[in-house]
C-alpha cells in the first residue's frame, strides 16, 4: 500500500508541474478475486470483469481493458484503461491482501484533465 501511495504522490507532483488537473478516485470499494493456475494469478478476464463494477464519479465504465492478469502477490498491480462515456481513464488495480487463492484488490482511477477543463462543459 505504501508503494501505491508513493507512486500516486509522484504522479500528482509531475502532473502539477505539467499543467494538468488530477482527480483520483480510490473510494469505490475493493473486491475479492480468485487466483488460479501455475502462475497463481487472477485471469485478465476476471480482472476486467470485476473492474467494470467500480464507478468513477457514480458512473460505471463502459469497458475496461488490461494488458494481463494480476499476480496473487501483495503490492502487485496492473495498469488498465477504463472507458467512461467514450473517454479513457487510467485505472490501477492493486493487490492489498492474499490468503490462499483469495486475492483482495483495490481500484484507483486517475483522471487527467487540462487545467480549466476539470468540470463538465454544458
Amino acid at each position: 500500500m505504501k508503494r501505491i501511495i508513493i507512486a500516486l504522490a509522484v504522479i500528482v507532483v509531475l502532473a502539477a508541474g505539467g499543467g494538468i488537473a488530477l482527480s483520483l478516485n480510490t473510494n469505490n470499494g475493493g473486491a475479492v478475486l480468485t487466483a488460479s493456475g501455475a502462475g497463481h494469478e487472477v485471469s485478465r478476464a476476471d480482472v476486467e470483469e470485476n473492474a467494470k463494477g467500480h464507478p468513477f464519479r457514480d458512473e460505471e465504465p463502459d469497458s475496461v481493458s488490461c494488458p494481463s492478469g494480476l499476480r496473487a502477490k501483495e503490492a502487485a498491480s496492473v495498469q488498465c484503461t477504463a472507458v467512461y462515456k467514450g473517454r479513457p481513464k487510467s485505472m490501477t488495480i492493486s493487490v492489498t491482501e492474499v490468503q490462499d487463492d483469495q486475492v483482495t484488490v483495490d481500484f484507483a482511477i486517475l483522471d487527467k484533465s487540462p487545467k480549466g477543463e476539470a468540470g463538465e462543459k454544458k
